[in-house]
């Protein structure tokens, strides 16, 4: 078990090793987000230098980038994901794809805006990812109110170590609260009693990490994968131990670099530039001012004062005998213009850097079914491997948790005897999940054309019989992402094929009919004349 002075020990390792990242933390964070400069401080700046700021294109790249995340991936207007099987066939049986869809939406139901504050912490969750390449959001039920915790964790208060095969297995909390704060948090600090005075700010540590002693057959503390800790340097008396089946901080990084814990991101990139840009930007201020407002040169003092520039002046004897000026304004000789655009070079280098046009275009209505499965491709090709990272390291552990609480309060209705042995999977469905399926609708389309083109070069229409509409249907529906309601459903599509074919059948009956009594009128008619012959010629 560990105690006080083992958390201590293992929280000044996982300084050691942050240590060399928070220069660069601290420097990104002065020309992305002034607000979080003194994350390492734990004072809080009543002004954030916002004044040294002379340029908004990284912070409104930054937002775009964090808006775009939580737009396309988390947005409460979508049903972002559903549990599914790796078996298709078994999960298409009603009574398995029935008790799939209700204990999603039990899933589903917890992230609602009455339960959960996770929509408004998940931007500052893909913000951070977005700015220092590493976010991280907290889960916990309120047991007994039907409510969870959701907090986005400040970078500041954030420790992490990982394991073996590079996943974080090691998690510090470094926060700060006031007495009276601490005492509604842990209500057993009301037996220390004048120890903890209600205006003094304490620091706790909340240390997760492997617990060593877990066995999966055991119950309690024993049966748990991973072991809490919570301690205060200060209070040395207090001490607070639990444990999690799930690791419940889910860290997301933007991309790891080999032998090194922590991650950078897309703040990292655009940091030099966005460097360079905010000096820029103050130069040609100063530039402008001086446009504006220029140096004069004058032979002495007498020839001009200050207090004589104003407009409308008129200021008399300043041209000597040949009308040249006494006094005049210094030209530098500076060009403006190519500073300028050096500038805008700038700002889209930025902006590339957070994928800021991606962004942009997402939403975009007026794409053709072509133009936007080359946009899926081509977002994909950017952002594809740091998309994945976002749902394995982040919602699917989250979503998983969720389920093992909802599970071990009792509101998971009994599976199906069909599901047994058999793992859930997590099925991502908002905008962004299905642009993965992107390169595999573009095939098709491009696949169904070429085959149209054989059929029409060899002048053999029987070569779209190898073409299943059905299945290019589902395959361009599941990338596209048009609502549901958009593709009928197969049993639907079924009954219309029915009722085509017998309304087709009745069509065949009829013109049958139809051509059976022609030829018996036809016939009779013939009768008819061969009669009148034979009459005609008897009566001759």
């Amino acid at each position: 078990m560990y105690g006080l002075n083992d958390i201590l020990t293992r929280h000044d390792e996982l300084k050691a090793i942050r240590q060399p990242v928070e220069r660069q933390w601290r420097e990104i964070a002065q020309l992305m987000c002034p607000e979080q400069e003194d994350m390492f401080t734990g004072n809080s700046r009543t002004n954030p230098a916002y004044d040294e700021l002379y340029d908004a294109t990284t912070m409104q790249a930054a937002e775009a980038f964090s808006g775009g995340i939580y737009g396309q991936m988390t947005n409460p207007a979508n049903n972002w994901f559903e549990f599914g099987l790796e078996d298709t066939e078994l999960a298409s049986y009603y009574p398995v794809k029935s008790w799939l869809w209700r204990q999603s939406r039990k899933a589903y139901g917890t992230f609602a805006v009455a339960r959960s504050k996770f929509y408004s912490e998940a931007p500052g969750w893909f913000g951070d990812l977005g700015i220092f390449g590493m976010g991280t959001l907290y889960s916990e039920e309120i047991v007994g109110a039907g409510r969870f915790l959701d907090p986005a964790i400040p970078l500041g208060e954030s420790f992490i170590d990982v394991d073996a095969e590079g996943d974080v297995d090691t998690f510090h909390r470094a926060f700060r609260l006031t007495g009276r704060q601490a005492k509604q948090k842990f209500p057993e600090l009301e037996a220390l009693g004048s120890q903890v005075n209600d205006r003094t700010t304490y620091e706790f540590i909340h240390a997760v990490c492997p617990n060593p002693a877990y066995d999966a057959r055991r119950i309690g503390l024993a049966g748990k994968a991973f072991l809490s800790v919570y301690v205060s340097p200060q209070l040395k008396s207090f001490i607070r131990t639990g444990g999690y089946h799930r690791m419940p901080y889910h860290v997301v990084m933007w991309k790891r670099r080999p032998g090194r814990v922590y991650p950078v991101g897309p703040g990292h990139i655009a940091r030099p530039e966005a460097a360079m840009l905010n000096e820029m930007e103050r130069t040609h201020i100063v530039a402008a001012q001086f446009a504006a407002d220029p140096t004069i040169l004058a032979h002495d003092e007498d020839t001009f004062s200050p207090a004589d520039r104003f407009p409308g002046a008129v200021i008399y004897g300043q041209v000597n005998e040949r009308g040249q000026p006494l006094a005049q304004p210094l030209n530098t000789g500076a060009n403006l213009q190519l500073s300028l655009e050096m500038s805008k070079e700038r700002r889209d280098a930025i902006r590339q850097a957070f994928y800021f046009s991606v962004m942009q275009l997402v939403n975009r209505p007026q794409m053709t079914a072509t133009e936007f499965l080359g946009f899926q491709e081509e977002y994909l090709r950017q952002m594809g491997p740091n998309l994945g990272r976002i749902q394995s390291q982040g919602l699917a552990p989250l979503i998983a948790r969720r389920y093992d609480i909802l599970a071990q309060a009792g509101q998971i209705d009994p599976p199906p005897p069909e599901l047994e042995n058999q793992p859930l999977q997590i099925e991502y469905t908002s905008p962004l999940a299905k642009m993965q399926k992107a390169g595999e609708a573009k095939a098709t389309l491009q696949y169904v054309t070429g085959m149209q083109q054989v059929a029409a070069a060899t002048q053999d229409i029987g070569v779209m019989d190898n073409i299943d509409g059905d299945a290019v249907a589902a395959i361009l529906h599941e990338a596209m992402g048009p609502p549901p309601s958009a593709r009928r459903d197969p049993a639907a599509v079924a009954k219309l094929r029915e009722q085509r074919a017998q309304l087709a059948a009745q069509r065949e009956q009829l013109a049958q009919a139809g051509q059976a009594a022609e030829v018996s009128a036809t016939n009779a008619h013939a009768a008819q004349a061969a009669t009148l012959s034979t009459q005609r010629e008897a009566g001759q």
